[in-house]
């Protein structure tokens, strides 16, 4: 890893809002959120005020990530871009919605997310004139694969949620291939977000009626993470959800042992917190180890989520777009 980018992350890290500190913009008038995030990274997309807040603060992520790119070559160049390609996934489901429903280009365009490090013409790709030629457009050899075999199978129906949850499953493939190669620094780290994103989807599944082995189906193969039967515990018995805590720590255990009963919002609160940890945990055990990176992309982008739903609550909030 370079000195530089892990001397400059550590920096960045200094820099970074505190829940404390964003919990009280959730009082604060919009206004007052502007100015308090003037000195940080979104403080150029928003003084700019094209679009709603929620899209101004990401583009403040984005900007803020970009040049970890310089910095980084071979897998861990290819690591972090895997795991930001979450936003390419969404600007393809995006995509996949538009055609599938006939919504002029006009009404997509702003709905499309622009990341600087990916080069990628989805004008182009929106202009189209169908779903198939989107994804022979799409650049990306694995996601174009797996949606040519949903177009072959399924064709265009009205819902987009086979393609949606083609393009899911890649992007938690490839993550969970990237899990099996790492050191334990960076292994903790990309299990924590892996598990998080494999429980709330399996319990969004069953909240659709869908029967435990539809589940799995739908699912990547996640047994590198969890074994079937644990995750079937956990989503199936009766007060299964606390079994979230084996997968943890002493200190998430002690927060569900609180709950007197479940609600699927807190599986992400519990989980960010249990990556807040790990990350700092990193940066003291491995200083100059990629987990400092890989943890530092993760607490960025919890603490965009967390502005965002400050913002959603604040004063004055008439322009804010959901996130």
């Amino acid at each position: 890893m370079s000195a530089y980018l892990l001397a400059k992350i550590r920096g960045k890290l200094s820099r970074m809002l505190t829940a404390r500190e964003i919990d009280a913009l959730k009082k604060a008038r919009l206004a007052e959120i502007i100015e308090r995030l003037s000195s940080t990274n979104y403080a150029g997309p928003l003084k700019a005020g094209e679009k709603g807040m929620s899209d101004l603060l990401r583009a403040g992520l984005f900007n803020d990530l970009q040049w970890i790119f310089f910095s980084l070559e071979g897998e861990e160049r290819r690591l972090i871009l895997d795991i930001l390609a979450r936003y390419r996934a969404e600007n393809m489901k995006t995509l996949v919605r538009a055609k599938l429903h006939q919504i002029p280009e006009e009404r997509v365009e702003g709905m499309i997310l622009q990341i600087p490090w990916e080069k990628v013409d989805y004008a182009r790709l929106l202009a189209l004139p169908s779903i198939e030629a989107v994804i022979n457009g799409i650049p990306w050899p694995r996601y174009r694969t797996r949606l040519e075999g949903v177009l072959r199978q399924i064709g265009e129906p009205a819902s987009p949620f086979a393609y949606e949850t083609a393009i899911d499953d890649v992007y938690l493939e490839t993550l969970i291939e990237h899990y099996t190669r790492q050191g334990k620094s960076v292994k903790e780290i990309l299990k924590n977000r892996l598990l998080r994103e494999i429980i709330c989807w399996a319990f969004r599944l069953k909240g659709y009626g869908r029967s435990f082995p539809e589940i799995i189906n739908l699912l990547p193969d996640f047994r590198p993470l969890l074994a079937q039967q644990e995750l079937r515990a956990i989503v199936e018995e009766e007060g299964g959800w606390r079994r979230i805590a084996r997968l943890l720590d002493s200190e998430s255990a002690s927060e569900l042992d609180g709950s007197e009963g479940f609600d699927p919002r807190l599986i992400d609160p519990l989980f960010d917190r249990r990556l807040i940890r790990l990350a700092k945990r990193e940066m003291i055990t491995d200083p100059l180890g990629l987990g400092v990176t890989v943890g530092y992309v993760y607490l960025k982008e919890i603490e965009l989520n967390r502005l965002i739903g400050a913002v959603g609550k604040a004063k004055g909030k008439g322009d804010v777009h959901n996130g």
